[in-house]
């Protein structure tokens, strides 16, 4: 097995890849709007833009419910304009920072660590901007993790993955902030291939090996 077959294990939840598929078309869409109407858009797209943010909401939540709800709270002018900040940044973290500036997305702090989280954040820029953004998520950093330190050998990581505590791992990778979050997307990109041209489709395939180490 290597790498790119993660990519394949992913796209084997057929109703989860097809979401996929939708959410990347309503990303073009999107970003088509942001640049026509700038700093002046009507109605209707402020109101597609907080759809589409919903809809990343829910797609990180894999639809579970009691994941869900915190996007809703943002206004759609606030939504406009973080959207319109990251894709005019001219650094990661400043890309990612505007995101994060939107209630369940980054906004609020860890009461005991004073850190942010940025997972969620990543997934809008994961959509926006696939081939230089990936998402940050316990599972892709952890079979990350496993893969360096077993030489980028996919079947020994996995072997080595099934022996981890999946709850134990979720806990110690629950806070990952913007720098985190902004120096495994450089790695992301460097792993970058023929067969996985995108941030985004390395991510998915690390993704996809999770799922085969841990099911959910």
């Amino acid at each position: 097995m290597d790498l790119s077959d993660g990519l394949k294990e992913y796209q084997k939840n057929a109703k989860y890849w097809e979401f996929t598929v939708e959410l990347e078309e309503f990303a073009k869409e999107i970003l088509r709007m942001l640049t026509r109407y700038g700093d002046e858009p009507p109605e209707e797209s402020l109101s597609r833009t907080k759809k589409f943010l919903l809809e990343i909401e829910r797609w990180k939540a894999m639809c579970i419910q009691d994941q869900m709800g915190m996007a809703s709270r943002n206004s759609e002018l606030s939504i406009w304009k973080a959207f319109q900040s990251a894709v005019k940044a001219k650094k990661d973290i400043e890309a990612l920072r505007s995101v994060m500036s939107l209630v369940g997305f980054g906004s609020s702090s860890d009461p005991e660590t004073g850190l942010r989280r940025a997972k969620r954040a990543t997934a809008v820029l994961r959509f926006l901007s696939p081939y230089d953004w990936g998402v940050v998520d316990w599972r892709t950093v952890a079979i990350l993790g496993l893969l360096k330190k077993w030489g980028w050998d996919v079947d020994r990581a996995l072997v080595q993955a099934r022996r981890e505590n999946p709850r134990d791992l979720r806990g110690l990778l629950d806070i990952i902030n913007e720098d985190g979050a902004c120096q495994i997307n450089q790695e992301y990109r460097a792993m970058r291939t023929e067969k996985l041209p995108r941030a985004a489709d390395v991510d998915m395939a690390l993704f996809g090996i999770s799922l085969k180490a841990w099911p959910i």
